[in-house]
């Protein structure tokens, strides 16, 4: 076994993933492999997944089983590939991190200097009668397996020229090598989170394969590892868990946010920063819960060569990369944030203080206290909480509307969700309201119902007027909400660029029991009713 060819250092790692407790036979890709050998160009097979997927764990298996150096036949014995051993052990394998410790080298070219010089060693040691790969006949062949191939293109340290040398020096590697009987590759090409049809399962873990970790477990349940680490979805449909994130909570007991340890979430910040129309506004759907609807292509290899050469940038392509990286996921025309972990990291971004989008930031940070001075009806303190986010600063140019204001409530309010279930332009036979916040199912009976009426440049008794008009809280006792109600109006003075706020409190009868507003909407009450006054006095006089 060498530094490069048929790598124990890949062999002793997989090794170690068997000895672990939470280990999922991934075997079976093998099996699809093998199909593929000596078959010309169907031989090169390039997949593409996100970090902490488990590709160089499916990288370290495939030397283990192909390689001649390595005896490998107890190892695979019991594992899913054991019924088909036709090619087990029949190749030298290549492997190469074109990651690992690059920037330990003086420049790239001594980085691939350095590889070089390890593959002669290895050569020299393999086939001791000649110094070159060329002279050896068709006889000898092998599988190359290249891992983080992309790192190098991504990276931003390497000029174009750099990148350009690196591409001829893979082509010159693998293109049309009769010594070749297989090739896998990490790159973005032809199998991506996008449009991989074939290994998906294998990259990842299926629901089933989660359902049978927690079976071994036996201290978190499956729901809540679900809704932390799911949400990928494969071609058909298929939910698929990142690997890395399930197997640390489960090894850890705890369930919390691990994507933040495979890397930066600078391509998050750089996304909120593209000067792409429609793309922050995207961000802000996304990260309150919704899908998009887009049509995206697969981002392949000449999509991330032309990205580092170029310098607009496209929404689709920008959309097709991020589902790529596995920040967004892609399914029937339609992309959304994966789970709450990656939700957690689309928020960090926000708190940028280069982007107008660290606003929304702060109103998520402050998000918990708004709904608690809610519940309370303390109108002032909702009041200097809503002010503290300066519309006119984010929208800029753009007229202050409805949507834009409902925008804002909705973040306002962001924490909310893991108490009630958030129903925005709730329906009823009158109409829709703008959001209505109902208790989740342990505090259904009793917890307080929020139904929030927006208006701009009107008043917010007006908008509690509306929800009247509507009835918007009939049937709530029918679906088993018998908690208090809040009527909630909300008014935006485009003028005076502040807020005015009411709130109305009902038993589940309909009985009012208090009414709370704020200084703001005493004021532009008085105001309207003045200037309604002073129009029917002049209209009067000018009556013959």
């Amino acid at each position: 076994m060498g530094l490069i060819i048929d790598n124990e250092d890949m062999c002793e790692k997989f090794k170690g993933l068997l000895e672990e407790k939470y280990f999922i036979d991934k075997s079976n890709i093998i099996n699809d492999f093998n199909k593929l050998i000596n078959r010309n160009s169907e031989k090169y097979v390039c997949i593409t997944k996100p970090k902490r997927f488990g590709k160089t764990s499916i990288a370290a298996m495939l030397v283990t089983y192909y390689s001649k150096s390595i005896d490998s036949k107890e190892i695979f014995d019991k594992l899913k590939v054991s019924k088909g051993k036709k090619f087990q052990g029949k190749y030298h394998t290549l492997y190469l991190d074109l990651s690992n410790n690059v920037f330990s080298f003086k420049n790239l070219r001594s980085f691939i200097s350095s590889i070089n010089s390890k593959l002669k060693i290895d050569i020299e040691e393999l086939f001791p009668n000649s110094k070159v790969l060329k002279d050896y006949d068709d006889d000898i062949v092998f599988i190359l397996v290249i891992d983080e191939w992309d790192y190098i293109i991504t990276n931003k340290k390497f000029t174009d020229k750099e990148r350009y040398d690196y591409i001829n020096f893979l082509k010159y590697l693998i293109k049309d090598r009769s010594y070749l009987a297989f090739f896998s590759l990490n790159c973005f090409s032809e199998y991506t989170m996008l449009n991989d049809n074939q290994y998906y399962e294998y990259f990842g873990f299926t629901e089933d394969e989660v359902n049978e970790l927690c079976e071994k477990n036996k201290n978190l349940s499956f729901e809540n590892l679900k809704s932390w680490y799911n949400g990928y979805k494969s071609y058909n449909g298929e939910k698929i868990y990142n690997t890395w994130s399930v197997i640390q909570a489960l090894n850890s007991n705890i369930i919390e946010n691990y994507w933040s340890q495979t890397g930066s979430f600078n391509e998050l910040k750089k996304m909120n920063n593209y000067d792409i129309v429609g793309v922050k506004e995207d961000i802000l759907e996304l990260i309150n819960g919704n899908e998009i609807e887009i049509k995206l292509e697969n981002y392949g290899v000449e999509d991330i060569r032309k990205e580092s050469e170029e310098k607009e940038h496209v929404k689709e392509i920008l959309y097709s990369k991020m589902v790529t990286f596995g920040y967004l996921t892609y399914y029937n025309g339609k992309i959304s944030i994966p789970n709450k972990e990656l939700k957690e990291e689309f928020i960090k971004a926000l708190n940028d203080k280069e982007s107008d989008m660290q606003y929304f930031y702060n109103m998520i940070k402050n998000s918990d206290e708004m709904l608690e001075v809610t519940l309370h009806k303390n109108v002032k303190r909702m009041y200097e909480i809503l002010d503290k986010s300066p519309m006119e600063k984010i929208i800029l140019e753009d007229k202050i509307d409805h949507a834009h204001l409902k925008r804002f409530i909705d973040y306002s309010y962001f924490n909310a969700r893991t108490k009630y279930d958030i129903v925005e332009e709730y329906p009823n036979d009158n109409g829709t309201t703008d959001i209505i916040f109902l208790p989740k199912e342990k505090n259904k009976v009793n917890g307080k119902i929020i139904i929030i009426e927006l208006k701009v440049n009107s008043t917010a008794k007006e908008a509690i007027k509306h929800i009247h008009r509507k009835k918007y809280y009939n049937g709530l006792k029918e679906k088993g909400y018998y908690g208090n109600i809040l009527l909630i109006g909300i008014n935006y003075d485009q003028k005076k660029v502040e807020y005015s706020c009411v709130i109305e409190e009902y038993n589940n009868n309909m009985k009012l029991l208090s009414t709370t507003e704020s200084e703001a909407e005493r004021k532009r009450s008085n105001e309207l009713e003045i200037n309604g006054e002073n129009k029917r006095l002049r209209s009067s006089r000018h009556k013959p």
